[in-house]
């Protein structure tokens, strides 16, 4: 008698071969998976070491101030170059890459000597502004002047440190709104123009403008 080996007929065989295909398939996919995304860190903050601005937001747009040590001694519309450089330089910086609306230069003094006089103080001390914004680049064309003798003070003129303050260039972004100037710029960049006087004030240091 012929002996035969006992045989898995092939229809039960098939459920096992796809099981373990299967198995495969899905052990092979699970080693090809890229590994999880680590999320970015966040930004550094940004490093800065240039001079702070004074700024202000107002109704005809944004408002800069320079600071007194770099503007102009009584009778004078030059400016001190060591002082003003790093000043004008970051806001010319500022003209150019950050905003491009025309831009008036308002021309300020204190209360000494006589109102012609000081009416033509202010337009010289505005155009001195001019002039050296233009040499850092500064399109001419977007530059205004505008000169307001000493009928617009910030501060009493009362103290010297008054009067000094009062002896200035303010530089007016037309239609500027301060988020643009100062997005994405160190939190040292900028202050707040009225905030610093109102410290000046309760320091003693000057009297308000309306003060005699």
């Amino acid at each position: 008698m012929t002996s035969t080996s006992h045989k898995t007929p092939l229809r039960h065989r098939r459920p096992l071969c796809w099981a373990s295909a299967l198995f495969t398939a899905l052990t092979l996919a699970a080693c090809q998976s890229p590994p999880p995304v680590t999320p970015p860190s966040a930004p550094a903050p940004v490093s800065y070491s240039g001079p702070t601005l004074a700024v202000a937001q107002s109704p005809r747009g944004v408002q800069i101030f320079l600071p007194g040590s770099a503007l102009f001694e009584t009778g004078q519309a030059r400016l001190n170059p060591t002082e003003s450089g790093p000043y004008l330089s970051r806001v010319a910086d500022l003209l150019l890459h950050k905003t491009d609306r025309p831009v008036v230069l308002e021309g300020h003094t204190d209360n000494t000597g006589s109102d012609a006089t000081n009416q033509t103080l202010s337009e010289a001390r505005a155009q001195t502004v001019r002039q050296e914004l233009i040499a850092l680049g500064v399109p001419a064309a977007r530059l205004k002047t505008e000169a307001y003798s000493y009928k617009r003070p910030v501060a009493s003129n009362a103290t010297e440190e008054g009067r000094r303050l009062n002896r200035r260039v303010e530089v007016l972004v037309l239609d500027e709104q301060l988020d643009v100037l100062t997005r994405g710029e160190a939190p040292n960049a900028f202050e707040s123009a009225w905030d610093r006087l109102k410290s000046m004030i309760d320091q003693g240091l000057v009297r308000p403008a309306a003060a005699s």
